[in-house]
């Protein structure tokens, strides 16, 4: 039986490109730096693309700040592009679910800015999960089969509170069976 499946665990060195295509759905694209088993001296990193046209990944993805440790699944695609007489190919992870595992907080100062240094603050592990529940689907209000998903944690700053509690946000995507 074929298999075609990767899981990546790394971290994401600049911002999510999220792009509104003419059909109307949105693809994010972005790049995670994976580290290599280390042999002999220095470390050794591979940066894989990784592309996504589902809804719910694109949402989670759009709230990614470089630095974030991530964990993408998907599959491995070759595209083509180019005209007829110079086409060129490359290798991409089509991801279908992803989980941001940690979040570096960094500060930074403007020269202009004066006062006490700032306290630094240790990053902290988020929790999100991004794939269908593995129960029964839910029947949505039209009849259809729905599967819920949760996305992601709401850090309280982003709810527009100061309550110390996250916010969770709960999608529901079709299902696929």
């Amino acid at each position: 039986m074929d298999r075609n499946e990767v899981v990546l665990v790394g971290r994401l060195p600049e911002a999510v490109r999220i792009r509104s295509l003419q059909s109307g759905s949105t693809l994010g694209s972005w790049r995670v730096i994976v580290r290599r088993q280390q042999r002999g001296r220095g470390t050794r990193v591979d940066t894989i693309p990784c592309v996504s046209f589902e809804p719910e990944v694109t949402v989670v993805v759009a709230e990614w700040l470089p630095d974030d440790m991530v964990e993408v699944v998907g599959s491995l695609r070759r595209r083509w592009w180019g005209s007829e007489e110079s086409k060129s190919s490359g290798y991409e992870v089509e991801v279908r679910s992803v989980r941001r595992l940690e979040r570096r907080v960094t500060t930074v100062l403007a020269a202009d800015e004066e006062g006490p240094a700032p306290i630094p603050v240790p990053p902290r592990p988020v929790r999100s999960l991004t794939h269908a529940e593995t129960g029964p689907a839910e029947t949505g209000m039209a009849g259809e089969d729905r599967a819920l998903t949760a996305v992601d944690l709401e850090p309280p700053h982003a709810a527009g509170g100061n309550s110390p509690a996250p916010v969770l946000r709960r999608v529901e995507v079709p299902s696929l069976r």
